[in-house]
């Protein structure tokens, strides 16, 4: 994991607003454009077996619609040895301006930054930075393309450089360390695996104004590019949340299982000050319902293949349904309220029909305090933030 400093973050992030990175092997930047009304940036991590891809989102979604005068389309690609060798076969970093019936090869690139390892935080703030500086806007999204897991460490955008011998993940404590450093961006979007939790929320929180994820596995297909940009051609003044909803719903178009757009401005506050509220009377009903908690998280809704992905909205209401001290019924019914105060869009199969659009970290066993736990324990902001960390402690023995 990248161990920069936080002052090196600084001095770098300024500098790619009045040069170009250093390992750039070309460059094509022209002079900032006239304002826009948003600037889409798409993280595109595909040094990994989601290589095959990347060629293929560029051409037949973002550059079905293109960019034009009110929408900036930029993709920052990544590739590698061994998945797909269409296009050239490039397999360095390229950044593109995506136009309507662009190819993705290496001569339409409008910068190519050489290796560039998707799992440091730096290679962010460079693409962001730069695409601020190229491409100014009233609004910007960020999309993070790329494999995913919520916080748990060794996920989020894998960078398989060398074939595994150079894996990298963009963190959660590396996003946090990066975010400063974004400046606002008015709506977030993981086309990724179950990103929808509410510590990625929390995690974003006062930074964005809208996030768009799956709380589930996410297929190939993912966010439909070409749907949203359709909808923001159609209209240039749509808003952050505007944009989260089209994004979900394009999912959800395309076949996936979950995904929900969710405020995360000061609505979530809400939210986060009832489920602080919900662990607190959770633990000091603990001794005398302990059966009843077990029937209730037992009965709540996980996620495949992550059975610590518990829905919050459907544990809020298992709890209600079989505990009677009118206090956890009371927190528990405010845990309901605040996640429907805050979700702007949510969308399910008929599997996850108990689904309302956020999970949240749980375990029942003591053997499940493990590495991930620690890691939860010690630097996710949600439990140092919160007393849901401290309940589970004293649940899972």
């Amino acid at each position: 994991m990248c161990k920069t400093t936080r002052s090196f973050f600084t001095l770098i992030a300024l500098l790619v607003l009045f040069s170009t990175p250093a390992g750039t092997a070309f460059s094509k930047q022209k002079p900032p454009t006239s304002k826009a009304k948003w600037t889409l940036m798409v993280y595109m991590s595909g040094d990994n077996n989601l290589e095959g891809y990347v060629v293929q989102d560029i051409e037949e979604e973002l550059g079905l619609v293109g960019s034009n005068a009110d929408i900036k389309i930029l993709a920052m690609g990544d590739r590698g040895p061994g998945y797909d060798t269409s296009r050239g076969d490039w397999q360095t970093t390229k950044l593109f301006y995506v136009t309507q019936g662009m190819l993705a090869t290496p001569d339409n690139a409008v910068a190519d930054w050489g290796e560039r390892n998707f799992g440091d935080p730096q290679t962010l703030i460079d693409f962001v930075a730069w695409s601020k500086a190229n491409y100014p806007a009233d609004h910007y999204a960020l999309y993070f393309w790329g494999h995913g897991w919520n916080w748990h460490p060794g996920w989020v955008m894998q960078d398989d450089t060398q074939f595994d011998t150079d894996q990298d993940t963009l963190d959660y404590h590396e996003i946090k360390a990066a975010i400063p450093f974004l400046g606002f961006i008015d709506m977030v979007g993981f086309d990724g695996c179950n990103m929808a939790s509410i510590e990625i929320y929390k995690l974003w929180r006062g930074h964005t104004t809208a996030v768009a994820a799956s709380q589930e596995y996410v297929n190939w297909n993912g966010i439909e590019y070409d749907i949203v940009l359709s909808q923001l051609v159609a209209d240039p003044n749509m808003t952050a949340e505007d944009v989260a909803i089209a994004s979900a719903q394009s999912a959800i178009q395309g076949g996936e299982r979950t995904f929900s757009a969710v405020a995360v401005d000061d609505r979530l506050d809400k939210l986060l000050t009832a489920v602080d509220q919900f662990a607190v009377a959770l633990n000091n009903g603990l001794a005398e319902n302990r059966k009843q908690y077990d029937r209730a998280f037992g009965a709540t809704r996980t996620m495949w293949q992550a059975k610590m992905d518990n829905d919050l909205y459907d544990m809020a209401f298992e709890i209600n349904l079989l505990v009677s001290d009118p206090d956890i019924q009371l927190k528990s019914q405010s845990v309901m309220n605040a996640i429907d105060s805050v979700m702007l869009w949510e969308s399910h199969t008929h599997a996850y029909s108990d689904v309302h659009g956020i999970t949240i970290n749980h375990i029942s066993k003591a053997s499940e305090k493990d590495a991930d736990y620690t890691y939860y324990r010690s630097t996710i902001d949600f439990a140092l933030q919160s007393a849901w960390d401290e309940f589970l402690d004293a649940y899972a023995w």
